[in-house]
């Protein structure tokens, strides 16, 4: 009997084998991409974050250097870099320290999630 000859066998890949990789590509690609947006999420956390901090601190400064008899309690909404913040200031003597008075002011802003934020100072 002669030996059958031996069929040429190509090289490649198998079905399985590419998909398996195909998933695996396709899970790192998913990975990536939630990623991302929750990094997104955050970023714009950060900027409203540091608005309403900013338009706190203005108020403050604001109130500190006016006159003592011009201080005022109020409130309004200032708009900083898109975000919309609610300020809310009250004045009050210093219930420890005579001839001094106690500056809060409340920063609240709902993007991308409802943040209240108060600043207390002390002012002659």
């Amino acid at each position: 009997m002669k030996p059958r000859p031996r069929r040429k066998v190509a090289g490649g890949f198998t079905l399985v084998e590419v998909l398996v990789a195909l998933g695996i590509a396709v899970s790192g690609s998913m990975l990536a991409l939630s990623a991302s947006a929750t990094m997104l999420r955050f970023v714009h956390a950060a900027r409203a974050e540091a608005a309403g901090l900013a338009a706190a601190q203005a108020k403050v400064e604001e109130l500190i250097s006016t006159r003592r008899a011009s201080r005022l309690e109020g409130n309004d909404v200032v708009e900083l870099a898109g975000v919309e913040v609610g300020r809310i200031w009250r004045v009050r003597p210093h219930p420890d320290l005579p001839g001094l008075q106690r500056v809060e002011v409340s920063a609240r802003w709902q993007e991308p999630q409802l943040t209240v934020l108060v600043l207390v100072a002390v002012a002659p």
